[in-house]
């Protein structure tokens, strides 16, 4: 694997927010830790029952056998098809070397990968596709496309720990590792799944170096190795002769899998992270949307899909007043929903992130002197005073966690006292997205001064409308009923 000492700076990518700091000479977690980690002791277990095909996703050689030669074992001796993609050669694993290049590493580690495959899967058809360490963000879209083809058709994916008869599994790194070559080939392997109907599963591997039992998700399965598991899985691992031992005594040639990090790995099982979400520390900078809107004006379709002015149409609907004195709509794009919350305020702040939509949204409401549009980053930048209506519409999935909680906080508390909050996200997951709109829509309901006056859902959009609590209907507040 490329070190991650040597990633960070220059070759972290700006999109790619589960990045960490951290460094492999660093003494780590010890496994102590985490063999007494409830987490992974009552993780429940998992089987491949019913798998036809697994396809095993490493961002670099030594990936495969680090965090999933378990699964691969388990697979061969049960006649499953196998694939195995290595999307790097693992080039940058010693930068500082003075006794191997970067085209010398490829050549040694490219046999070390053949040779650890043959102890664990000699069946499995491995795909090399020799793309650069370290820069794997920069290649998701060709990686995607790959472990794509490497999907045999699934039928009914399966939401429970056991797989459907028939099923493509794919095992790919953990998004959350903290690594960013292991980020962009998770969210990847997240995109062929999606797109394919596979089932994902991912496998930590930094994250037991840098990590406690608190920074994984809950959603974990454990799959236990019998004695034969186990000695293919260690045989696997000592053919990685250049990441577990020094390539010589010269500084720069220290091994990547110190004797304390390999101890992570000699587990009699191997845990996998189940969860969907993507976790991402950081929310999606602005660069993300500029560079986005800088293929065109509307590149959701706002304008032009029907889906979007349905959608429009329920979330104008769902509005509990018929007219509100002051509204903030964060996140407004182009302006197309803007102008119709604008026939409904009296004064209407609109902002956005990026400057290009702002224009746009500008200019098309530029005869209307109630609504004001500012630049600002959300939460942080979150408007002072009392609003009678916030509209949050699809914006809460581009937050992290820790900002998504901020972002729910702050709107609840700009709320007036009569005021109405209304919510609608996409629910699909979407690669580089933080969250989805499902996740978005549970921190609102569970934000202790909003109640839920109203709720629409659909397979492809939340819609809810929230009061400041106690909520009143909307009929009980015209004294109808």
């Amino acid at each position: 694997m490329v070190t991650p000492s040597a990633v960070r700076g220059a070759h972290e990518p700006v999109t790619a927010p589960a990045v960490r700091e951290f460094d492999h000479r660093d003494s780590g977690t010890p496994e102590s830790s985490w063999v007494a980690a409830a987490e992974l002791t009552t993780a429940p277990q998992m089987t491949l029952a019913g798998v036809a095909r697994l396809v095993v996703v490493a961002a670099h050689p030594d990936d495969e056998s680090l965090g999933a030669a378990g699964i691969l074992a388990t697979a061969a001796a049960a006649g499953i098809d196998i694939v195995v993609l290595i999307a790097t050669l693992g080039e940058g694993s010693h930068p500082e070397s003075t006794t191997h290049s970067a085209q010398q590493l490829k050549t040694l580690r490219r046999a070390e990968v053949f040779a650890a495959l043959g102890a664990v899967a000699p069946t499995a058809a491995v795909r090399l596709l020799s793309l650069p360490d370290g820069r794997l963000t920069d290649h998701r879209g060709v990686l995607a496309a790959a472990i794509r083809q490497s999907i045999a058709p699934a039928v009914n994916p399966s939401t429970h720990l056991s797989i459907d008869p028939g099923m493509t599994l794919v095992v790919a790194p953990w998004r959350g590792d903290g690594h960013p070559d292991h980020e962009a080939a998770g969210a990847a392997a997240a995109l062929a799944a999606d797109e394919t109907g596979a089932r994902l599963l991912e496998y930590p591997i930094w994250a037991w170096h840098w990590g406690s039992p608190a920074d994984l998700p809950a959603e974990l399965v454990r799959l236990d190795l019998g004695p034969a598991g186990r000695r293919a899985k260690e045989a696997a691992l000592q053919c990685h002769r250049s990441q577990v031992e020094p390539l010589s005594q010269l500084p720069g040639d220290e091994a990547v899998v110190s004797p304390a990090f390999a101890e992570h790995f000699r587990r009699p099982y191997e845990i996998f992270v189940t969860a969907a979400e993507p976790a991402r520390s950081t929310s999606l900078p602005q660069g993300f949307f500029d560079d986005f809107y800088a293929d065109g004006e509307d590149p959701w379709g706002f304008e032009s899909r029907w889906y979007e002015k349905r959608k429009r149409a329920l979330t104008m609907a769902s509005l509990p007043r018929e007219r509100f004195a002051r509204a903030f709509e964060p996140g407004c794009s182009i302006g197309v929903l803007t102008a119709e919350l604008a026939l409904r305020c009296d004064e209407l702040l609109a902002t956005d992130i990026s400057a290009r939509p702002l224009a746009a949204a500008r200019a098309r409401l530029a005869a209307n002197d109630g609504v004001r549009f500012e630049q600002r980053r959300i939460p942080q930048e979150w408007p002072v005073g009392e609003f009678d209506l916030v509209v949050l519409s699809e914006v809460g999935y581009y937050c992290s966690a820790a900002d998504l909680r901020v972002l729910v906080e702050r709107a609840a508390a700009s709320l007036s006292p009569q005021g109405a909050l209304v919510a609608c996200h996409w629910r699909h997951r979407v690669a580089d997205y933080p969250l989805r709109g499902d996740d978005v829509h549970r921190a609102l309901r569970a934000a202790p001064s909003l109640g839920l006056l109203a709720e629409h859902r659909e397979e492809d959009f939340l819609l809810d409308v929230y009061l400041r609590a106690p909520v009143v209907s909307v009929a009980r507040a015209a004294g109808l009923a």
